[in-house]
């Protein structure tokens, strides 16, 4: 007989009912391989403990969870790498499910990025049982999906991702992934009624509205209409009718965003909405009729902010009128607007592709700018921001950056996260040529209400913590 199988036989025989399980994981809590013994602990974990961040109306919470079999006591303590004691509390009030709040805005006692091990001492409330879990949590980056083809697009409704899929030279396809479970299902769409490849999307009660790319020769729509419940698609091109300067189609639908029973549509030839089943051109922002609207967004206070990125410029719309600004009648520097955020205090963060991060309140008309030359952010074309607990950016070659103000940088790429970089367009027509190299093309970084982030990046979908 085996010494370890004698040792088990000896603490059963004897009532011994202290254990201590070891669990070690880069993202959530996993048991390893065990002695192939019947388990007869009473203590025992229902699912793996979750680490998660929850953003709040004003704060941002990192959060550790426990589900136990059966309701307990415990205690927990929560070491930094250092093996410094970050967070200790006992549980005196018996539970089966167990949140640990270990740090948050609130108290200026979040987390920052990095791994972190914790020990949880726990009991049965009639101290017959005793059982001490060990672990550790990285606040990073998780892997949620891979896809065959790149992404084009994600946008957040609920719980719900929609994901885009394919360009001009191969299938293009909407599926849905569900950020509790990371179920994926494939919409009932057919390619030829989707747009190629897909540049947004929105959903408004029911529908979801599908923008992006038309060409003559390679075929798409421009703007479409899915209804979730009956899976009937809608063409809307016709009745949008985008049209250019010299009275041709428009070439494609940019952004789409929705307010006040309103859908705003950025095209490459101007700016639209759709209310009451019409359609009409917006020329009152005070940009150029034509210009292209890469970018739109809905802040805390229903103000819709359009960006533009060939002629560059914003212009955003609050109390009934726009304001418009461009670099020849305010602050803001040149470049294209791909993408904009906000914060608590009700900064707006925007995403330049030639001169880095920019950072605008309307209150104060303070802005403010971070490039690599002054502030050591990843670098001068950002394509994607998001906010949480911090300002998160996303490069179209280098992968993404948190930092908490704007002065210190946290990047994350491939160097040291499961980031997967992909081949440029350019592998694909000269293999040899110095355009094709391997990028981590974030395609967009969007959040939803609770504080949880996702990023598209190359062909794949992550979680950002």
């Amino acid at each position: 007989m085996k010494k370890y199988t004698i040792l088990v036989l000896f603490l059963a025989l004897v009532g011994c009912n202290k254990e201590v399980v070891s669990i070690n994981s880069t993202d959530t809590a996993e048991v390893p391989n065990k002695v192939e013994v019947p388990d007869i602990s009473v203590i025992k974990l229902t699912t793996d403990p979750e680490f998660k961040v929850k953003k709040g109306t004003r704060h941002v919470t990192d959060q550790l969870t426990f589900n136990f079999v059966k309701t307990i006591n415990a205690d927990i303590k929560v070491y930094n790498i250092n093996d410094v004691v970050i967070f200790e509390k006992t549980v005196s009030t018996p539970e089966s499910e167990i949140t640990f709040n270990i740090g948050s805005t609130y108290n200026d006692t979040r987390l920052k990025y990095g791994k972190y091990f914790y020990e949880i001492s726990t009991s049965l409330p009639d101290g017959s049982a005793e059982k001490v879990f060990k672990g550790s949590f990285d606040k990073i980056l998780r892997p949620m999906a891979t896809f065959t083809n790149k992404i084009s697009d994600i946008s957040i409704f609920g719980d719900t991702l929609y994901v885009a899929t394919g360009d001009m030279m191969t299938d293009v396809e909407v599926r849905s992934l569900n950020i509790k479970s990371d179920d994926i299902k494939i919409l009932p769409i057919p390619g030829k009624d989707l747009p190629k490849p897909i540049y947004d999307m929105t959903r408004v009660g029911n529908k979801l509205y599908i923008g992006g790319r038309k060409d003559e020769w390679m075929g798409g729509k421009l703007l479409v209409e899915y209804d979730l419940d009956s899976d009937i698609v809608s063409d809307l091109d016709s009745r949008l009718s985008c049209k250019t300067k010299n009275d041709d189609e428009c070439s494609a639908v940019f952004s789409l965003a929705y307010m006040e029973d309103q859908l705003y549509i950025g095209t490459s030839d101007g700016l639209f909405s759709h209310k009451d089943d019409l359609f009409s051109k917006i020329t009152e922002h005070g940009l150029d009729e034509f210009t292209d609207f890469k970018s739109l967004f809905v802040d805390s206070q229903d103000r819709i902010w359009a960006g533009s990125m060939i002629k560059g410029g914003i212009s955003y719309y609050a109390q009934g009128s726009w304001t418009p600004m461009t670099e020849l009648n305010s602050q803001m520097p040149a470049g294209g607007i791909l993408a904009f955020s906000e914060d608590n205090n009700r900064n707006i963060y925007m995403a330049n592709n030639i001169n880095g991060l920019i950072k605008y309140n309307s209150e104060s008309n303070n802005l403010k700018q971070f490039t690599p030359h002054n502030s050591g952010i990843l670098d001068h074309n950002l394509v994607s921001v998001a906010y949480t607990d911090g300002i998160i950016v996303g490069s179209h070659d280098y992968g993404i950056a948190k930092s908490e103000d704007g002065s210190d940088w946290k990047v994350t790429d491939s160097s040291n996260s499961l980031m997967v970089p992909i081949k440029t367009d350019a592998c694909g027509f000269s293999p040899d040529s110095a355009a094709c190299k391997k990028v981590l093309v974030v395609e967009r970084i969007v959040e939803n209400k609770d504080g949880r982030v996702f990023a598209a990046i190359g062909k794949d979908i992550y979680e950002l913590y």
